[in-house]
């Protein structure tokens, strides 16, 4: 196939524009001037008029969870991303007890008190006027929290006895009753074993529909991040679908460390250029919106987080682990070999997870390790200079600040500690190399609103935050693309448009670069390709 017609964006920095880009065998094998790569053609060449639209590298998603997606995204949908009211969720949830067989789950997801001010943090009373027979379950937008009723506890065994799990909480009263608030997967993961024990998922077409709306969006490489195992062999399932031929994606798989300290470790064979084996990844701390952030100073007390989320006030948020062990698990997967990857978004945990990263590197020194800081939401400003120093990569949820951005600012944390969240601008005059992500099912996968907010700092009010923190169109673009594919050992690859690359692309309706930035989301995605064959999406 021969592209050319329109506008071609090659994220290489030796010749960032081309007219033409030639593919062979599913690999890029010309780019350049129109009458280069014409000269090529032979009598099977097909000719591809890109008519004006723009042609790229292949968007890459660096952190996601496609499996635990596929099934939660069959729950039943009661984010603030619909734009209804609180009233009208709760009664979602009585409409779908009301028609549930006895017995039979109930399990919602997307509950958000920030985006939908009306809705309360739940318990298990206020869920047992939804159903006392049957088990309810209802998951925050985070993921970090869930509420479950009173049958859902007795269906999974949890009792006011049970002793707490080491990576997660099961919140008590001041009596010392369980009040059906449920933080972190350690304590999550009974519910949810419960919950599947009882249900027949088609794990397969489940997860293919997730596939299919990762390449909607333009995406055809997904770093799947410790995800979590809901399905009967889920991971080597979606292993097999990623290899097919038809599969619009490719991916990179990074394990849950943690799984694999108390062996829960799939056997999923040989890796390929579809399916590479990245790493090991870790949790450190949680959720702004869980109260589970580590900081150095605490939250605001306001009524949206005591009320609305139900988080104690003057709280500083805690680690998943002692520092210590943490580091030394750090350690031990660092002198293996391994690339790491940590989920910290508090001040303070960003700062111990580099200490963590610079005790492991001082003690075994490795070069182009590409170590990774996952979220960084108060990455502090003084650690840059070191991250830099050390070689660590941070991959930035950038889209807290559309969501939550005046939350943030007015009622968890504060206007300055806000106006420094997730400093892009700053870590790349610092010289690290960053990605964005979306970490769905957080949010959709939505490429167009991450580039609006890491160049505009625009909320969805469009109140800006912290725009001395803001990058260029270009900036953001590689961080989709090229910088995203380095921080995922896959830039040999994949993430430009050079000779010999795989032929990943996607197309656009016009040229992100000529789009006003706040009008960004404007921009469609008509098609993608993996290794030259074509996903049309319209």
């Amino acid at each position: 196939m021969i592209f050319t017609g329109g506008p071609i964006l090659t994220m290489n920095r030796a010749m960032p524009r081309a007219e033409a880009l030639a593919v062979t065998s599913g690999r890029i094998s010309a780019v350049g001037s129109y009458e280069e790569v014409r000269a090529l053609a032979g009598t099977e060449t097909k000719v591809v008029d890109l008519g004006g639209k723009c042609l790229l590298p292949g968007l890459i998603e660096p952190h996601s969870h496609p499996i635990v997606s596929a099934l939660l995204y069959d729950w039943i949908d009661v984010s603030g991303f619909q734009d209804i009211s609180g009233a009208a969720i709760m009664d979602k949830l009585r409409q779908a007890a009301e028609q549930a067989e006895p017995g039979k789950w109930i399990a919602a997801f997307g509950y958000d008190p920030i985006l939908t001010r009306d809705l309360k943090a739940l318990n298990a009373d206020i869920l047992d006027q939804i159903s006392t027979t049957n088990p309810v379950l209802v998951m925050v937008q985070t993921m970090h929290t869930i509420y479950v009723n009173h049958a859902a506890l007795e269906r999974a065994g949890i009792t006011d006895d049970t002793p707490q799990p080491e990576l997660g909480t099961y919140v008590k009263d001041a009596s010392g009753r369980l009040t059906g608030m449920v933080i972190e997967q350690g304590a999550a993961l009974p519910l949810l074993a419960a919950l599947l024990a009882d249900n027949a998922y088609d794990g397969p077409k489940l997860m293919q529909a997730q596939i299919g709306r990762y390449a909607r969006a333009g995406y055809t490489t997904v770093g799947v991040m410790g995800d979590f195992p809901v399905f009967d062999r889920a991971v080597s399932t979606f292993k097999e679908i990623v290899e097919r031929n038809d599969c619009p994606i490719r991916a990179g798989y990074m394990d849950k460390a943690t799984d694999l300290e108390i062996g829960f470790v799939e056997d999923l064979g040989q890796a390929s250029d579809r399916f590479r084996y990245l790493g090991v990844k870790f949790w450190y701390d949680g959720s702004p919106y869980t109260g589970n952030m580590l900081l150095g100073e605490p939250f605001l007390n306001s009524p949206l987080m005591q009320d609305g989320l139900g988080i104690p006030a003057d709280t500083r948020g805690y680690s998943m682990m002692p520092k210590e062990r943490m580091a030394a698990l750090v350690r031990k997967y660092h002198e293996q070999g391994h690339q790491i990857a940590i989920h910290g978004q508090g001040d303070k945990a960003v700062s111990d997870i580099i200490d963590m990263y610079q005790q492991a590197l001082e003690a075994s020194p490795r070069d182009d390790h590409r170590h990774r800081i996952e979220h960084g939401a108060l990455y502090p400003l003084h650690e840059l200079e070191r991250s830099a120093r050390l070689g660590i990569a941070p991959s930035w949820h950038i889209n807290h600040i559309h969501y939550y951005g005046e939350a943030l600012r007015d009622e968890i944390l504060g206007q300055e500690r806000t106006a420094n969240m997730m400093p892009f601008g700053g870590a790349v005059k610092a010289g690290l190399t960053c990605s964005l992500h979306n970490d769905t099912p957080m949010y959709p996968p939505e490429p167009f609103k991450l580039l609006r907010t890491a160049v505009t700092r625009l909320t969805r009010k469009n109140a800006p935050i912290g725009p001395e923190q803001a990058v260029d169109m270009d900036q953001a673009l590689r961080a989709m693309t090229i910088d995203a594919a380095w921080q995922m050992f896959m830039e040999d690859i994949v993430g430009s448009l050079e000779p010999g690359k795989l032929a990943d692309l996607t197309v656009l309706s016009e040229n992100p670069l000529d789009v006003p930035p706040a009008d960004i989301t404007r921009v469609e995605v008509l098609a993608t390709y993996r290794e030259g064959v074509e996903f049309r999406i319209r």
